[in-house]
């Protein structure tokens, strides 16, 4: 369908699909006025490849728009994210002639920011269709008319001369990336970098291109280089660089009370990209998120859990077994223990009026028979076995399953004992957990067995140390604490983590608090030519955004910061499955 036949096929009034670029006034002048959201979806076609990236079609003062989340703008679709102090407009550049920005409307609707992409699919699209809640694109055919290879003194360089703008897409993994262009590419071209023989090292630059004119450019990426891709305007050209620094500097004001930045920040004489939300914490809400709330065994993608939990800001959390699936530190959400702490670790907690601390936590269950017997027990829904007595609640499951080979497990309904089941490493059935109790699994401790005959009666205290985290109704543990009260506290021998997990040099998450009472989520990535920071070098990064509390998080592959529907501190590919983050809305 032709652009004159577009709004009978759509339905609803999409005038702004053939307007120009919306002036900053303009802008300003809808951001006050009431928002009508007409049609929304989850998914868009483009070129026939469905993306799962949020659409919304909304209208202001009979104005229509027609736009997308803005990360996945740039993810997704190649338009890259300028520089804005006003959540209502991001200019973005996107196969620019010199000294011109797209000032495209922006409006936060749900949990998401909307970029209008009025002027860009003016631009690009052929055709256009909503199908229930699909957006269909179907873009203008392109030419390749020359690709270029070149080594620079940073690294590599392709240079892709095209004959008109496009839309393009990304997928980015740890060793190649895949650049789909909807344009054709002659042979004559394709024929100038083609595959290496077999037993070879992989070509920089592999180009496919097929008789629907689309093409693909498989991209090999070095271990200590990185992918930036930008476009330039008149002549058109897509600019793809592979240069150790890679990360493009900048901050948005992306709500109000909420800014989203990255940049290079200097530890000695290293440089580390890293990407970071500073937010109020008055004016959000944090909850502890995991995969599956109905259980505490399981692992997703932080992406994927943020969905689940409905929440638009998120950063991984704490450790976890990855093997079993299973928390190893604190999660207590709205008052209720989901896993207790372990090793007397660094963990954050907070409230829902915007008041949080940080501080090495330990959390002791101790457990009193009618017979006069005491017991302090291990963990309290935990994936940390050690030997002695675990509890295990209703917050854990429908049911457990033994996590060790030998264990006595003592089911408990209110507060009496009622059986005994004996497990053996060739018998661990799951146990049904009591809606009104809960079970009692001793491991390596045979002696304490005879202190629970069927029908003892039991009774539980608990205690948290310190006792500042007891009001507290969210708790999230991770660590090594990195600073208290202003002062560098990082001990992370003394919160028994390993030598190696001390020295080892990789990307890292935290959560920290600012002197202005700022919240900040930061993801650190690599540095300039070498892996990312120590946890002294992640320290004194958290030193330099003015922190002043700050808790160290699970990191490496875990490391996730997701903004808008989007992974915004790395390729989603290369992010891991976790167990627990903090969510924010």
């Amino acid at each position: 369908m032709k652009w004159d036949q577009l709004l009978p096929k759509i339905g609803l009034a999409l005038t702004t699909l053939l307007i120009c670029i919306l002036s900053a006034t303009l802008i300003h002048a809808q951001s006050a006025s009431p928002v009508k959201v007409l049609r929304t979806g989850e998914e868009i076609s483009l070129n026939g490849d469905q993306l799962p990236i949020r659409w919304r079609q909304w209208e202001v003062d009979g104005q229509t728009y027609l736009g997308i989340s803005d990360v996945s703008a740039q993810q997704r679709l190649g338009l890259e994210l300028l520089s804005s102090n006003d959540p209502k407009v991001q200019p973005v550049s996107w196969f620019n002639e010199k000294g011109r920005v797209y000032n495209l409307a922006a409006q936060h609707l749900g949990k998401n920011r909307y970029l209008d992409l009025t002027p860009i699919l003016r631009e690009t699209t052929q055709e256009l269709a909503v199908v229930g809640d699909l957006l269909e694109i179907l873009t203008t055919p392109v030419q390749v008319q020359e690709i270029r290879v070149g080594k620079q003194s940073w690294g590599e360089r392709i240079v892709i001369d095209l004959n008109r703008p496009l839309l393009w897409q990304i997928k980015q993994g740890r060793d190649q990336a895949t650049l789909t262009l909807p344009a054709f590419t002659p042979s004559s071209i394709s024929k100038t970098f083609p595959p290496q023989s077999e037993g070879t090292d992989p070509p920089l630059l592999v180009i496919k291109s097929s008789e629907s004119k689309q093409t693909e450019l498989e991209i090999s990426l070095p271990e200590s280089l990185h992918l930036q891709v930008s476009t330039l305007g008149n002549p058109t050209r897509l600019v793809i660089d592979l240069r150790p620094d890679a990360l493009q500097p900048r901050q948005i004001r992306w709500q109000q009370g909420i800014d989203w930045r990255q940049d290079y920040l200097a530890v000695a004489d290293a440089q580390f990209a890293v990407t970071w939300l500073e937010l109020a914490p008055a004016l959000v809400n944090l909850k502890p998120i995991w995969s599956n709330t109905q259980q505490m065994e399981g692992i997703a993608r932080l992406r994927d859990m943020a969905v689940e939990n409905q929440v638009e800001i998120a950063i991984n959390g704490g450790f976890f077994n990855r093997d079993t699936k299973l928390p190893l530190g604190a999660i207590k959400r709205e008052g209720q223990w989901h896993s207790s702490p372990i090793l007397n670790r660094g963990a954050i907690a907070w409230d829902n009026q915007g008041s949080l601390i940080m501080d090495r936590l330990r959390y002791q269950e101790t457990l009193y028979t009618d017979t006069g017997r005491t017991f302090f027990l291990q963990a309290l829904n935990s994936g940390y076995v050690q030997a002695g007595i675990a509890r295990y609640t209703p917050a854990w499951g429908v049911t457990y399953t033994p996590l060790t080979d030998e264990e006595t497990v003592v089911v408990v309904e209110n507060q009496r004992v009622q059986r005994l089941e004996a497990t053996t490493p060739h018998q661990k059935s799951p146990i049904p957990i009591p809606s009104n109790g809960y079970l009692l699994t001793i491991r390596g401790r045979v002696e304490f067995i005879p202190a629970f005959p069927i029908g003892t009666s039991l009774q539980l205290q608990n205690q948290a140390f310190p006792a500042s985290f007891t009001p507290y109704p969210n708790i999230l543990g991770a660590g090594p604490l990195l600073i208290k009260n202003g002062r560098v506290v990082l001990n992370a021998a003394g919160e028994n983590f390993s030598e190696a997990f001390i020295q080892q040099k990789a990307h890292r998450s935290a959560i920290a608090l600012t002197q202005a009472g700022k919240l900040l989520l930061v993801a650190m990535g690599d540095g300039v030519g070498r892996k990312g920071p120590t946890l002294e070098e992640a320290t004194a990064i958290l030193e330099q955004l003015g922190a002043i509390e700050a808790l160290n998080l699970d990191g490496g592959s875990s490391t996730s910061l997701y903004l808008g529907g989007e992974i915004i501190n790395r390729p989603p590919a290369t992010t891991a499955r976790i167990h627990n983050g903090i969510g924010i809305n």
